[in-house]
């Protein structure tokens, strides 16, 4: 026969409120995790859906859905034309991204900037990356432009010795509507390109 301890008032009162704040905690936590839920959720809604995509140029990467005029097309677009213009090397050509980034106008500038630096290409064995880049871009008289900024590494050979530089550089850019469905929404239309070599 089991003799139950009588309890006085203190420990009675103090027992009761250990019970209250514990469901207290318990209470606060549920809030907590629920406005935690919430916020992912909110987060997961408004979210863009991310979307594979195989493009013409049978290439295949990861985007997102957005709107055709949205600053995320833009900046794709932009970075795009970048890199099929200046991430280069001297024993390969890249006609096939030119095309599918560039109007016709706009393939003649690049293409005269690639046949212009060809030469030095070739004799340094130059090879060419993008080290980081910026894009701005705007609405101007009823036309995108963007503006990538960056820093370019070089490394060749010159007079038998290996060399490696950085140089600064700037490609402004002139978006034009795409009258094809299958094609990029945006194409670069034309261009201005600016580099220096960093001190």
């Amino acid at each position: 026969m089991t003799v139950r301890k009588k309890l006085n008032m203190y420990e009675l009162v103090r027992r009761e409120r250990r019970i209250m704040s514990i469901w207290i905690v318990f209470h606060l936590l549920c809030v907590t995790f629920l406005l935690i839920g919430l916020f992912f959720v909110h987060q997961y809604m408004t979210m863009p859906d991310r979307v594979i995509v195989l493009a013409r140029d049978s290439s295949v990467y990861l985007g997102n859905s957005a709107p055709v005029e949205s600053g995320r097309v833009i900046e794709d677009i932009a970075l795009r034309a970048t890199y099929a213009l200046l991430s280069r090397r001297y024993d390969v050509t890249n006609e096939r991204m030119l095309s599918f980034v560039f109007t016709k106008r706009g393939r003649g500038q690049a293409k005269g900037y690639l046949n212009d630096t060809q030469e030095m290409f070739e004799k340094r064995r130059v090879y060419q990356e993008i080290e980081s880049v910026k894009v701005d871009f705007g609405l101007v008289n009823g036309q995108y432009h963007a503006l990538v900024k960056g820093v370019l590494v070089r490394n060749g050979v010159y007079f038998g010795h290996s060399y490696l530089n950085r140089r600064d550089f700037a490609l402004m850019m002139r978006l034009e509507r795409s009258r094809d469905d299958t094609e990029l929404p945006f194409k670069v239309a034309g261009m201005r390109y600016w580099e220096e070599e960093q001190e």
